[in-house]
């Protein structure tokens, strides 16, 4: 068994001659029979030969010689077979609430096609940061790009991505065959927006960029035209940047606080007869839907955003909330033929500590979750880094793998489930981890013991509390309860 992750669907050792050919020596051929993105590779006596049908076959297949070249020194006499399970097999880096240089973005996109992701998910605007340069809001990063601290310790965190910037970014993430897709999170986790410009809440709430992390009730207002021309012009800066057809608009965690005493946001349910909040912010995200459709853009939101009946037909769902409700509704738009895009909060959350989330528990996460019955639409999976607790390179180095190596065999492979091979094959991977430069976890700690899994449970609850967490969780209780004397459901 060669030692190559993600694992291919058909290899063959031919012999245990090895030979020393370099990535100069790789010859391309042609193959329209093969799958696309992915590829035949051959290593004999007459040379290294990929097949594929595509530029992207060809560049994995360059990437499988190069990581059988740091794993064995030198290229084994092998034909492998190898194609991928989903087309969409992503990573995403908040920079919202920590701001991280373009180099640390660049060099996370340098390590992704050695495992053969191909979407940079890139988490731009937040409560606690907004990171877009906006032409026509300058406010947005002059005041909602710099918070005073984080949760009381008076650390300034700043900054933003210039339109240079992000335009290098994509050029650089597509000479390694990755796309990039911005998100841009609406109604909820908007507060910077609104710390720049009070307008767009409901209330015109002055406010600052949070400094605590949760859930806020400052939210886009849903009735005023004024949120909606906000919206569409920052689209319209974003989609000059971004090429790719995908845009994330987020539509997590939107409380319907302030909605449910806003005159404005109930004469839209009243004009448009919709029956609650949920349904006016699958209202709400619709219009914005057919505004990104006439730029040739598919929305996806969060699942949690889309409990509402009449959400649109064409939002992509990710998946990562498994709060019942939540689930079920994640599951009916898929079986009705939305695309999905699974990222399950407890297997694939990369912010979690391995006490909580262990690699174990990342790998045998099964992507075709349960009640999903069109497994069709599902596009791929994803592995979110949020960035509340993590600060610098080596925060998103410790966090990220090698759980992401599991999540990336998963979008890649079907054909192997064993965990006990996945780890095997790891310990090669290991030397290309080195090779990177990436400081993770040795694989010996990444499935805790009983007492070490406690221990790193206490830790991460212990630092991530404070009292703010308490503020947050009256505000979610008091939207359910809100909810409930209006609906009650």
């Amino acid at each position: 068994m060669l030692p190559i992750i993600p694992k291919v669907n058909s290899e063959k050792i031919l012999s245990d001659k090895l030979f020393n050919y370099t990535l100069e020596d790789v010859v391309n051929i042609k193959d329209d029979s093969i799958k696309k993105s992915g590829y035949k590779l051959t290593i004999d006596g007459d040379g290294v030969k990929v097949y594929a049908s595509d530029d992207d076959g060809f560049y994995y297949g360059k990437m499988t010689v190069l990581n059988l070249l740091e794993m064995m020194g030198a290229l084994p006499h092998c034909e492998i077979e190898d194609a991928p399970r989903y087309v969409y097999r992503g990573y995403m880096l908040d920079c919202a609430r920590h701001f991280f240089s373009v180099e640390t973005v660049k060099r996370m996109i340098d390590i992704m096609p050695r495992f053969k992701l191909n979407v940079f998910h890139w988490h731009l605007t937040e409560d606690q940061g907004w990171r877009i340069q906006i032409d026509k809001y300058p406010l947005l990063t002059e005041i909602g790009s710099y918070r005073d601290g984080t949760r009381g310790d008076g650390k300034p965190i700043k900054g933003y991505y210039t339109k240079e910037e992000m335009r290098e970014v994509v050029a650089y993430a597509k000479e390694r065959h990755i796309e990039v897709m911005p998100e841009f999170d609406i109604p909820g986790h908007t507060a910077a927006a609104i710390a720049a410009y009070p307008y767009l809440d409901c209330n015109n709430s002055v406010i600052g960029v949070k400094d605590s992390f949760g859930i806020h009730p400052e939210v886009l207002c849903a009735g005023k035209e004024s949120s909606y021309e906000f919206v569409t012009d920052v689209l319209k800066e974003i989609f000059e940047i971004f090429p790719f057809n995908l845009i994330h608009l987020g539509g997590d965690e939107a409380l319907r606080l302030h909605w449910l005493d806003c005159k404005e946001c109930q004469r839209v349910m009243e004009e448009n007869n919709l029956k609650d909040e949920d349904e006016l912010q699958a209202h709400f995200m619709a219009r914005i839907v057919e505004f990104c459709k006439g730029y040739g853009k598919t929305v996806i939101n969060w699942n949690d955003g889309m409990v509402g009946e009449n959400v649109h037909d064409d939002v992509i769902v990710h998946y990562w909330q498994g709060a019942e409700v939540n689930r079920n509704a994640a599951v009916r738009e898929i079986n009705r033929g939305k695309k999905g895009i699974i990222s399950p909060f407890f297997s694939y959350y990369l912010d979690y500590p391995y006490g909580l989330t262990s690699l174990k528990k990342c790998f045998s996460c099964n992507p075709e979750i349960d009640g999903v019955t069109a497994t069709e639409n599902i596009m791929g999976v994803e592995g979110p880094l949020w960035a509340e607790y993590v600060k610098n390179q080596k925060d998103i180095d410790r966090q990220t793998f090698p759980r992401l190596i599991a999540i990336a065999e998963r979008g890649w492979s079907e054909w192997h489930q064993d965990y006990k091979g996945f780890r095997t094959r790891l310990k090669y991977n290991y030397k290309i981890i080195d090779k990177l430069g990436i400081e993770c976890d040795r694989i010996e700690k990444v499935d805790p013991n009983p007492i070490a899994k406690i221990i790193s449970l206490v830790k991460f609850f212990g630092n991530a509390w404070d009292k703010t967490q308490l503020q947050n969780a009256k505000n979610v209780a008091e939207n359910k309860k809100r909810l409930k004397a209006k609906y009650g459901k």
